[in-house]
């Protein structure tokens, strides 16, 4: 008799553990999956195009459009273009605004200057070339990279407020603006007058 209820009791956990397996695995189908989608096909994004291109504009495109269908859609780049920075397989989103910078030409005298071609030799930024943020409209703000129409006036209003921007790295005093945002744009601003 002590066999049978060891025999009985061995079913029962048996059965138990077998019935936890069955509910785990029940469990696992009912869990939502994990669904990666990529743009819908007919769908379209609404992109600016600006800097060293053919034709700056807006342009519509496909929801699966790449930098590269971009810069297509506004005529190629032009000569002065400088796409070394860009990956032009990144996909685009909605209202993404894409600037293509220009290549920086080296200082007359210099190897390749003549031609105005840029060399292989580190370029070299005149002061004539840059936007100086205590002088510039609101126009021209909103050319440099990451600064659009809103942080362009906060730049303004800014220098009215405070006075001249003593050195590059103050223009991180303005609400919105970081020191990363000003290293990105520092060989394209100055201050001095």
């Amino acid at each position: 008799m002590g066999r049978s209820i060891g025999f009985v009791a061995g079913l029962l956990a048996l059965g138990g553990v077998l019935g936890l397996l069955m509910i785990n695995q029940i469990d696992r189908h009912r869990a939502p999956a994990i669904v990666i989608e990529d743009p819908r096909i007919g769908q379209k994004i609404v992109v600016v195009v600006e800097g060293e291109v053919v034709v700056p504009g807006t342009y519509d495109l496909s929801a699966d459009a790449r930098v590269q269908h971009a810069l297509d859609a506004a005529g190629g780049p032009t000569k002065n273009a400088d796409l070394s920075g860009l990956n032009l397989a990144a996909r685009l989103r909605d209202e993404d605004r894409l600037i293509i910078p220009s290549r920086v030409v080296e200082a007359a005298g210099s190897p390749g200057s003549e031609l105005g071609e840029p060399t292989n030799q580190t370029p070299t930024v005149s002061a004539s070339n840059m936007i100086n943020i205590n002088t510039a409209d609101a126009a021209t703000l909103d050319t440099l990279p990451g600064i659009g129409p809103k942080l362009a006036a906060a730049i303004i209003e800014y220098r009215e407020e405070n006075g001249s921007f003593r050195i590059v790295d103050d223009l991180a005093l303005v609400s919105g603006i970081s020191l990363a945002m000003v290293d990105e744009m520092r060989a394209l601003i100055t201050v001095a007058s």
